[in-house]
């Protein structure tokens, strides 16, 4: 069935009591699916409706909006926003889409097919409409992805939880003569992506991670891992607090270059303020966004460390 609908066109069908959708049209790089099509919720997105691939059967001359719209698939899909209805995301939905860095998702999501995100090389975060210690999709999605994946919680448009899935990569050998393969798996975001009981996320299990997590990954991997836990401290304990705090100072100059590389502003301010960065590592970050053009790191960056700096001397030195 076709379907126009706020600026944007479907293609869906009938799917368990709801609605299948197969394929979109819009005219903008994001798009926000409705939560009903036609009277009837959307609970599935189909195999391929995302990819290059059109397996609907329905050609240009049964799309009326074609003159206005174009198909929402492979590298015209950049964000996507799915609705709390939604449950089931079937194989190779996203399959080549390979601008697409943002996808959000609610509650409800409880299964995910294979090959989901095959090369969406661009896909990097993940916003669910959802309480952190709420059951949820995130397991079905990050078992589907393997490169390094960014998750927000977020409630009423304020985000109470972040968490960092590194990349790891699997590799299997063959043992002869029996034919036996052994599984090789490197780097700790597969571990990270063990922490649940069932589909609720288990914090605890993935800060005891970290400490070997620390020890086998570099500085520009993991430190996203520690500085979003401490900036959004959901149920994190207090000593698995100060064992990030630990890691962030040690790391503090090569850090601050990264954030000031990545104009992350708000990051920096973090650092600055808590006193996590030194003269030295405001210095470097400093650096580092003068050489860029960044204008605005620079000033900001030499604001707070007059401010914090001095403070924290004066502080030190006051009897």
């Amino acid at each position: 069935m076709y379907t126009e609908k706020d600026n944007l066109a479907f293609i869906w069908e009938d799917f368990n009591g709801g609605a299948r959708l197969l394929r979109v049209y819009s005219d903008m790089p994001g798009v926000s699916i409705p939560e009903e099509i036609n009277g009837r919720k959307v609970v599935s997105i189909g195999a391929y409706c995302f990819s290059g691939a059109n397996k609907t059967g329905y050609t240009e001359t049964d799309i009326p909006c074609l003159n206005r719209l174009y198909e929402y698939c492979g590298n015209n899909v950049e964000s996507v926003i799915l609705p709390d209805t939604l449950e089931i995301i079937e194989d190779n939905a996203f399959y080549n889409c390979r601008k697409l860095v943002l996808l959000e998702a609610g509650a409800a999501l409880r299964e995910t097919g294979s090959g989901l995100f095959m090369n969406c090389t661009c896909f990097t975060k993940l916003y669910l409409r959802q309480k952190a210690d709420m059951p949820g999709g995130l397991k079905q999605i990050v078992s589907r992805i393997s490169s390094h994946l960014d998750v927000y919680f977020y409630d009423k448009e304020k985000i109470h939880a972040m968490l960092v899935f590194p990349e790891y990569t699997e590799s299997y050998d063959e043992i002869a003569p029996a034919h036996i393969f052994g599984r090789n798996i490197t780097g700790e975001g597969f571990r990270a992506r063990q922490c649940f009981n069932g589909r609720v996320f288990d914090f605890k299990q993935y800060d005891k991670i970290f400490y070997k997590a620390s020890a086998e990954e570099s500085v520009s991997v993991i430190y996203k891992m520690a500085l979003g836990r401490l900036i959004y401290p959901f149920m994190l304990e207090d000593m698995h607090r100060k064992q990030y705090e630990e890691y962030i100072k040690c790391h503090q100059e090569k850090i601050m270059g990264i954030l000031a590389a990545e104009r992350g502003l708000e990051a920096l301010y973090f650092m600055c303020s808590n006193r996590y960065a030194d003269a030295n590592g405001i210095a470097n970050a400093a650096s580092k966004a003068l050489q860029s053009g960044w204008s605005e790191g620079v000033a900001s960056l030499l604001k707070w460390k007059h401010e914090f700096i001095k403070n924290a001397r004066e502080k030190r030195y006051k009897f």
